[in-house]
């Protein structure tokens, strides 16, 4: 149950104001469809979910308890120093002609999905959790809760919040909890 939690609220927050909702909102703007948007970018994420998971599961029996902890904390810390970093460039809505809306939100959106979210996270907790397939409906379930709102608002005025203020808060708290997570493996707190 902890790998669902961990991936779900970590997942959502990563992806708040990033670089896949931004290529969302515009190919749902350019297109008009936002339900195939939403779907292809959803099956891209199920996918690497499913092999991060997959990779989560292959490694866990050769780690030792303290090391899955670990992993974790490594995984917490490197989305937070991503949080942190500059604003990522916003995704182009592109593709070819024949894919449509679903084809360009699974292409697209997926290589935007490989580089920005966390998958290392996902593989590190299906490894340190009793239930590791939990992280997988969890990492699709996040993104679903980062993309509905921009989205249902719109790139104008979705772009309007503070995005650079909010993710750096939030990079500080996954670093913040990546090194407790930390430290606690270790025995120190």
């Amino acid at each position: 149950m902890d790998a669902l939690m961990i991936v779900l609220v970590v997942t959502f927050l990563a992806q708040l104001g990033g670089r896949s909702s931004g290529f969302a909102t515009r190919l749902a703007e350019r297109t008009g469809a936002i339900v195939p948007v939403l779907s292809g970018l959803l099956v891209a994420q199920a996918v690497l979910a499913a092999m991060a998971v997959a990779l989560g599961i292959a490694i866990a029996p050769e780690l030792t308890p303290e090391l899955r902890s670990l992993l974790l904390a490594l995984a917490l810390v490197l989305v937070g120093v991503a949080l942190t970093t500059r604003m990522p460039r916003p995704g182009s809505p592109f593709g070819w002609p024949r894919l449509r809306a679903f084809g360009t939100a699974l292409f697209g959106g997926g290589a935007i999905l490989v580089a920005d979210s966390g998958m290392m996270l996902v593989a590190a907790a299906a490894a340190r959790s009793p239930l590791p397939w939990a992280a997988w409906p969890a990492a699709i379930l996040g993104l679903l809760g980062a993309l509905l709102p921009p989205l249902m608002l719109g790139e104008r005025e979705w772009q309007r919040l503070p995005w650079r203020t909010i993710r750096i808060a939030i990079g500080a708290v996954l670093i913040l909890a990546g090194v407790i997570v930390g430290l606690s493996a270790k025995g120190l707190i």
